[in-house]
């Protein structure tokens, strides 16, 4: 049994993939929590790690194909001229082992984006080398700060890439 890559269709992986094991069909849709802003503040949000893909384990490609491009969710079946495009097991079973793992989880989470409260650095531009505290955030890739400039608290607004973590 090989592993295939299935092309779905905008933002339905989770359709496809129900729709597929109902079809008793193996298939795997790796998933990694980051941390998104909704309402302002930052919340843990699980998606999917490749998204518009998942994979599926099948014996008989040629018995399934049909059914599988026909599947609600699924847009095709990625093929490389006439040939499916195949994953081997021990990708698969990293990917497994990668999701599960509770530090890459935390790293993830880490990495993601600054919080508010947290001392940054600006990074560049005319504040650059500057410290200030985030006081809000604003949208998925901007943070407003608060920073000393003249002896007087400045708000300002920054790109999350113009700033780094203290």
């Amino acid at each position: 049994m090989k592993w295939y890559v299935i092309r779905t269709k905008p933002r339905q992986e989770q359709r496809a993939l129900v729709n597929l094991q109902n079809q008793d069909i193996a298939t795997y849709l790796p998933q990694i929590t980051v941390g998104k802003v909704r309402r302002g503040k930052r919340v843990p949000v699980t998606e999917a790690l490749f998204p518009g893909y998942i994979f599926a384990q099948l014996d008989d490609f040629a018995g399934r194909f049909h059914k599988i491009r026909s599947t609600f969710g699924v847009q095709k079946l990625l093929m490389f001229g006439d040939k499916p495009a195949t994953i081997p097991d021990a990708l698969i079973d990293e990917l497994k082992t990668l999701e599960h793992d509770p530090i890459t989880q935390a790293t993830a989470e880490h990495q993601s984006s600054p919080q508010v409260g947290d001392q940054v650095e600006i990074a560049s531009g005319p504040f650059a080398g500057f410290i200030a505290k985030i006081i809000d955030l604003d949208g998925d890739s901007r943070c407003i700060v608060l920073l000393d400039w003249l002896q007087k608290d400045v708000q300002a607004s920054f790109s999350y890439t113009e700033v780094k973590k203290v």
